[in-house]
Order: structure tokens, then C-alpha cells, then sequence
């Protein structure tokens, strides 16, 4: 055999790409603009086959640097960090994933497990968990629909109540957050902190928190929470728009947010609107979006959590309306007693100052005083107490299996590191339900 003399390998020509593919040698318009570029992408696999010989070409024929910036892509590998190989049957076909999922939901799902400078690990339950949050997405923009169609205008600012400032405050974090991520090329920080603003902050708290405006009878403070809403849902779009283009184009024109913009600012299609900035002092200002706003929510909503968690201490199902009383150690306002009542699905919340609470009622010590769930009514104390003692002795006899076979070093050395993590993970969910059972018990005993 004889290798053809006249014959050149692929990176021979590859390495003309940032030039060759826009006219060169000819002095075209497009390789005018195009040339240099900003940034590459491309695997680390290839520095030296690649990247380094376009470096040296651009120099040597462009007489400048190609691109300023390379990013390196981590290898998609299976979840237990092998390479995806037909032989191995682990390379799932993208087509089939978007056909099941969406578009979308494998882009953000995937960028979402995707940490700067480390491989991927695969896993369907990311494209899953893409596709959930787009539902999640979708859905929040058609609450906002089912309160008026017709985006509003100005937020008035005398009448944003405290929940309003502070969405309006994570939001301006939200915006600092992601564009910081994005300008350091760190993707999946960015959709993590866009999944934790969107999904915890706005919708989780804030829209629940809106329904006691939108069930009250102040129709200018419920316009005013609806500009409040489409100020928040038209920047969050923008912020998604990189990572789930497709949707975000339907919902930009469907929500309205297209209608008023200039052609060549967002008037056409989303790809063209502004990207959101971080507030500046005369908008906060405007607004009086004051730090303590976040800390005034915190607080409040801690007051929920612990509400929540003596519901599962009196193991009184969240879909059942029960009454809180609260002995304040502040004053708690109408508006923020009813945010309270809602987030709790109570059916009174009842703020009582010289409240005595009878003896095995779940009590919390919350940053807003001390909180009761009294449970006369709802449970049998003596049956509760028997049942409670029955799983008591169930989970002790499994934490004493998984810790047996944790602490049998054969075990360890054996069975695969996943094996061995899920056994980990799983004493930790049985100490978990350990100490919410002898929650429960103690708060019972009085």
C-alpha cells in the first residue's frame, strides 16, 4: 500500500475555516464583518488538530488572532461516566428525546447538568425535569391570562404592597446573576439560578402570595400587581429566551409583550428585544425597593414554612383547611395575615396575643412570634399516638439494615459507587423521617 502523495488530512483544510468559508482570499463584505469573530466552541479533544492551527493561519493569512475566547464543551457521557457508544447501547437519539420532550426541554435540561469545565452525565430525568419546568413556564403565563388579558401599563408605586417589592428585588438578583453567568460563559449557573428565581421565588411565593389581592375587592391594587406581573414575566422571558428559544418566542407575542416595541427591538421576534439590566438607583428609588423588603418577606414566609412543617408534625394533610394561631412578638398587617392564611391553606389565621394553647398542640417559634396549629377536632391524640409509635419502630429497623450493610466493608468494595451512594442517600431520608416522627410524638406527649 501507498499513500496518495497529492492528497491533504480534513484538519489541512479545517484549519482555513475562519476565512476560507467567507470569500478569502477575495476581500468579501462578509469576511469584513465576520472576521475576526468573538468566540469558539469547540472540545478540548481537538486543541492542537484544530484550534491551534487556526490561530496560526489567521495570523499567517489574516495577519490577526481568528476569535478572541475558545469554549471548551465537556463530553456528554452516560450517568455512570462512560462515553456514549452504539456498542455500549448508551447514546439515546436526540431526535426521538425532542419528538417525547421538546426542543427545549432536552436544551435546557441538558445546559442544567452541564457544569463549566466538567463532562456531562446524561440522564433522561433532565430532559424530563426541561420539559416539567417548561410546563411550569407555560402555565405561569396563562395564570397571568386568566387575570385580564390586556397587559397593563405603569406600576404605581404607592400601591405595591410588600410581596410586590420584593419579586421586584429577587428579580433585579435574578438579572445580575444569570448576565454575570453568561458573561463568564457559566451556563448551567445561569439556568440554575433562572430555575431557582422562576420556580421557588416567583412562582412558588409570589404568584400564591398575589392571590390575596386578586381575591380581595381593590381593583386598582389588583391592576397595579398585574403590572407588576407583566413587568417581572416580560424580563423573566428575555432571560429564558437563550435557553428555551422556542417557547419563549410563542409566549413573548401570546402574552402581548411584542405589541408596543419597535421592529428591530423585540416588535418582530424576541431574539431582537433588549436583554434585562439590573435596576438602577432611580428605579429602585422609584419603587422604594429597599433591602429590608427582602429580609420582611423572609421573615414572613419562614412563618409559612413552619406552618407547613407543623402540618406534617400533627400529620394534618395539606389539602385540609385547618386554623393557625399566631402570638406576635411584632405587629402583622391585614395584607400580610391574609398572605399567611392563603400560603397555609387555612381557614383562619387567627393573630391572638393571649392565646393558650392546650397541652400536645404543635407549636413552631417562627421570626413573627410563636405559632399553633390546635388540633382538637382533627386528629384521635391516643390513635395518633399509636400509629406514630408503629413507624417509629419500622424506621429503626430499617436504619439498622441500611447502617449494617454500610458498615460491612465487603459491601463498600463490592457493589458499584451508585450502589453505595444510594444506600447513603437512603439513611439519610430514614434519619430524616426518624426525626419528624419523634417531632411528631413529642409534640403530642405536650
Amino acid at each position: 500500500a501507498e499513500q496518495d502523495p497529492d492528497v491533504l488530512d480534513t484538519w489541512f483544510s479545517s484549519w482555513l475555516w475562519p476565512f476560507a468559508t467567507m470569500g478569502w482570499p477575495e476581500q468579501t463584505d462578509t469576511l469584513k464583518k465576520f472576521y475576526p469573530t468573538t468566540d469558539l466552541v469547540t472540545g478540548p479533544d481537538i486543541i492542537f488538530f484544530w484550534v491551534a492551527r487556526m490561530i496560526m493561519a489567521g495570523y499567517e493569512y489574516m495577519g490577526e488572532l481568528p476569535f478572541k475566547n475558545v469554549y471548551f464543551t465537556g463530553i456528554i457521557r452516560d450517568k455512570q461516566g462512560r462515553k456514549m457508544s452504539k456498542t455500549l447501547g448508551n447514546s439515546p437519539d436526540p431526535l426521538v428525546l425532542i419528538a417525547q420532550y421538546g426542543a427545549d426541554a432536552l436544551r435546557f435540561g441538558t445546559m442544567r447538568s452541564a457544569p463549566l469545565g466538567q463532562d456531562v452525565l446524561f440522564d433522561e430525568k433532565d430532559v424530563e425535569l426541561g420539559r416539567n419546568f417548561c410546563n411550569k413556564l407555560w402555565n405561569a403565563c396563562r395564570f397571568r391570562q386568566m387575570q385580564g388579558g390586556e397587559v397593563q401599563g405603569e406600576i404605581d408605586s404607592s400601591k405595591l404592597t410588600t410581596d410586590d417589592k420584593w419579586i421586584l428585588l429577587k428579580l433585579n438578583e435574578a438579572i445580575r446573576e444569570i448576565t454575570e453567568a453568561l458573561n463568564s460563559y457559566n451556563f448551567s449557573v445561569a439556568v440554575q439560578a433562572l430555575y431557582r428565581f422562576f420556580w421557588n421565588e416567583y412562582c412558588d411565593w409570589y404568584v400564591e402570595a398575589s392571590k390575596a389581592v386578586f381575591f380581595g375587592t381593590d381593583e386598582a391594587r389588583k391592576a397595579n400587581s398585574l403590572a407588576v406581573i407583566d413587568f417581572v414575566l416580560s424580563h423573566t422571558i428575555r432571560l429564558f429566551h437563550p435557553f428555551l428559544p422556542f417557547i419563549t418566542e410563542e409566549l413573548w407575542h401570546g402574552m402581548g409583550y411584542a405589541a408596543d416595541m419597535p421592529d428591530d427591538q423585540g416588535g418582530k421576534t424576541i431574539m431582537n428585544a433588549p436583554w434585562p439590566k439590573p435596576f438602577d438607583s432611580d428605579l429602585r428609588d422609584a419603587y422604594s425597593l429597599d433591602d429590608c423588603y427582602l429580609e420582611f418577606a423572609a421573615q414572613k414566609y419562614e412563618v409559612v414554612t413552619q406552618g407547613r412543617n407543623l402540618r406534617r408534625v400533627g400529620n394534618i394533610q395539606s389539602g385540609k383547611k385547618v386554623k393557625f394561631v399566631i402570638k406576635p412578638s411584632r405587629e402583622i398587617l391585614p395584607h400580610d395575615a391574609e398572605v399567611i392564611k392563603i400560603l397555609l391553606n387555612a381557614e383562619a389565621f387567627e393573630i391572638n396575643a393571649d392565646y393558650a394553647a392546650k397541652k400536645g398542640t404543635p407549636t413552631a417559634h417562627t421570626p413573627w412570634g410563636e405559632l399553633f396549629l390546635p388540633l382538637e377536632g382533627h386528629i384521635d391524640p391516643v390513635a395518633e399516638t399509636a400509629r406514630l409509635t408503629k413507624d417509629l419502630e419500622k424506621i429503626q429497623t430499617e436504619i439498622t439494615k441500611v447502617e449494617q450493610k454500610l458498615a460491612n466493608p465487603a459491601f463498600a468494595q463490592k457493589v458499584p459507587a451508585t450502589v453505595l451512594q444510594e444506600h447513603q442517600q437512603r439513611l439519610v431520608e430514614w434519619q430524616g423521617k426518624l426525626d419528624h416522627v419523634k417531632a411528631a410524638l413529642e409534640a403530642l406527649a405536650g
